[in-house]
């Protein structure tokens, strides 16, 4: 499977950015369904990444990630923003070895949420993702060319 990573905010901010991760692969669904969202649940989210970009304190109901009592730790480099009932999955990552403190959310995933706790298997399968070689030469690949 191959894989690539395409900025949706941030890309040239200093501090943070928002990608999302592109494939074939039908796990990575993020980026097709924010391209079809309807109404201003776009908007929406577009204000959540730029806030989170900005360090903004953002309120659980728009964005967070997972600490170390959640899960035993298991999805702490975990992250969401979410829209009303639409959540996009991703992870938290430190790509750019010329600026460690660079970070970037990488989503790849999409559930629309019926109810209040997550579904565990949303963050099984980022966190998959998130440790595929693959996926991380895309990331590498990307900042190598673009630092």
């Amino acid at each position: 499977m191959t894989y690539r990573i395409e900025f949706i905010a941030g890309e040239h901010h200093q501090r943070r950015g928002v990608c999302f991760l592109i494939s074939g692969d039908k796990k990575v669904a993020a980026k097709p369904i924010f391209d079809n969202l309807k109404g201003n649940i776009d908007s929406l989210l577009r204000t959540r990444f730029d806030a989170w970009i900005d360090n903004q304190l953002g309120k659980p109901s728009r964005y967070h990630g997972w600490n170390k009592s959640e899960f035993h730790g298991r999805y702490t480099k975990c992250f969401v923003f979410k829209a009303k009932s639409h959540r996009f999955y991703g992870f938290l990552c430190n790509p750019k070895p010329s600026n460690n403190s660079y970070q970037v959310c990488i989503l790849v995933r999409y559930a629309f949420k019926k109810e209040h706790k997550t579904d565990e298997a949303d963050l099984k399968q980022v966190e998959t993702l998130r440790t595929t070689v693959a996926v991380w030469r895309a990331i590498t690949d990307y900042f190598g060319r673009n630092l």
